[in-house]
């Protein structure tokens, strides 16, 4: 790729009024019109936006690649990235109506039961997701039955403030709290543990490296490629003391259902200092495996449209970031 701006760089598009418009169609004039609205308005972002349309193609290039099947010329590359494109934009009608408490637990089959109900009667937990699929539909799962919990989910506000703040005039009340963190410090580390400390959830979405630290990472096998995974949010799992859950919400491209799926990650554990290095970069690589196989599963929820490689580091780069102590949660 020839552009290779950290994440956090990427100026976001689109606006809060332009979200807008798209959500009034969709609520007076149904999903159809929108669809047929959301064709064109994608194939403009994917045309004009190089830095997402060639990030799109790089990914599907090395799902291409872990596969081992049949590998696309270039006209059937732009067509799966721009599937891609209209994919993210039906999953933010769906955000949409998360936020607003339409979809119920019932819309949702919850996979690994016995998963679920552990992360519920956990007390405080850790839950790592990703930009994969649709996380804010799990809160349906959050918000019903006897043990409900609250979720503290991570952001970084000046990354997409557009559509959060669309979210918060719509429904202020939901029972999602954004923990905004620009700059990760030690009295945000004593804020979310008093969360878990009162059975709360803490969500982050670790594939993505730090916006104070991009270079305080381990790199992991990821789509036969060595991706940089961000230490923080490893070592802020750990640091918390509790246990910690792995969670991602994908559309089943057959049924067109949403399924929950939770995977139990890691208990508690204190770790010598000496030994937190090597703890972290298995933790990456189990989170990258985990990552990597609901990738191959339904390849178009990849919601990442940045080199996620970052072609120009290299892991001997970064060997002496990795000893860095810092926790930056992006």
């Amino acid at each position: 790729m020839s552009e290779n701006k950290h994440w956090s760089a990427i100026k976001e598009r689109g606006s809060e009024g332009g979200i807008q418009i798209l959500v009034f169609i969709y609520k007076v004039f149904g999903k159809v019109l929108f669809q047929i609205c959301l064709f064109p308005v994608m194939l403009y972002f994917y045309l004009t936006g190089k830095i997402a349309r060639d990030a799109a193609i790089g990914y599907w290039t090395q799902l291409e690649e872990t596969r081992g099947s049949y590998k696309s010329n270039i006209i059937q590359k732009h067509f799966h990235a721009y599937k891609m494109f209209i994919t993210f934009g039906l999953l933010i009608v769906d955000k949409f109506d998360a936020w607003l408490g339409k979809i119920k637990v019932g819309d949702i089959e919850v996979m690994h039961q016995n998963c679920v109900k552990s992360l519920m009667s956990s007390g405080g937990v850790v839950i790592l997701s990703s930009h994969l699929g649709n996380m804010e539909l799990c809160r349906a799962i959050f918000s019903t039955g006897e043990k409900k919990k609250k979720l503290n989910v991570i952001t970084y506000n000046q990354h997409a403030p557009s559509f959060n703040n669309f979210l918060k005039k719509v429904n202020p009340e939901a029972a999602i709290n954004f923990v905004h963190i620009n700059n990760f410090g030690p009295s945000d580390t004593i804020f979310l543990k008093q969360k878990i400390e009162e059975g709360e959830a803490v969500v982050i979405f670790a594939d993505r490296t730090s916006v104070a630290n991009p270079n305080s990472v381990q790199f992991a096998p990821f789509l036969s490629k060595p991706a940089p995974f961000a230490i923080g949010p490893f070592a802020l799992a750990t640091i918390m003391e509790c246990p910690v859950f792995f969670m991602t919400c994908l559309k089943d491209s057959k049924q067109g259902r949403y399924q929950a799926h939770v995977e139990e990650f890691a208990m508690p554990t204190k770790v010598p200092r000496k030994e937190r290095q090597a703890h972290y970069q298995a933790m990456i690589e189990r989170y990258a495996a985990r990552l990597e196989h609901y990738c191959l599963k339904e390849p178009y929820q990849w919601n990442n449209f940045f080199d996620f490689w970052r072609a120009n580091e290299s892991s001997n780069d970064n060997k002496s970031n990795n000893k860095q102590n810092k926790v930056g949660v992006s």
